[in-house]
């Protein structure tokens, strides 16, 4: 129950990030943590993922935007370095998934990386649709990156979570 719980409390946060803009991304992953912490976190090596996971979405997403795979609308803040405080959201609470929801899938990492190619650009492409945020055209090519990215950091985020003995043993 706690994994379907996990996923569940994430979609929500994935919508109100998407949505509402960074000051309630921000509102919300807090109380998303706050909430982690405490009905489903039970190590706290679990925030080694975390703080991956939000440094991970700085170098990657960051990057992604000085290259101009991802560009944001007139609308939003200027050209800073960083990806709105909103996606970064979503990078940290991406962390507190392995140890949950993506459980089942411990040492399957030819699985996880598939996952990895197929639901992040699916998810970029609603968040993009949904943000303001302009993915670069030829979309293919930018969905392949972002595939080609996730299909490693998927596997990279369960390897670290097995490293860091971050999962209970029960099932």
């Amino acid at each position: 129950m706690k994994r379907f719980g996990n996923a569940i409390l994430f979609q929500i946060v994935w919508f109100i990030c998407v949505l509402a803009g960074s000051v309630w991304a921000l509102v919300a992953t807090i109380v998303y943590l706050l909430i982690h912490d405490r009905y489903f976190m039970h190590t706290r090596r679990e925030l080694r993922l975390l703080v991956l996971f939000l440094g991970l979405g700085v170098l990657i997403d960051g990057t992604l935007f000085q290259i101009g795979l991802f560009s944001m609308t007139a609308t939003s803040t200027g050209d800073n370095l960083l990806p709105p405080v909103w996606l970064l959201c979503l990078w940290i609470s991406v962390g507190t998934l392995f140890a949950h929801s993506l459980s089942m899938l411990r040492s399957r990492y030819l699985l996880i990386a598939l996952m990895g190619m197929i639901g992040p650009p699916l998810s970029y492409i609603a968040g993009a649709k949904l943000s303001g945020i302009t993915l670069a055209e030829p979309m293919f090519l930018t969905l392949s990156v972002v595939a080609l990215i996730w299909a490693l950091i998927l596997p990279l985020g369960m390897w670290f979570g097995e490293r860091w003995t971050i999962f209970s043993e029960e099932k």
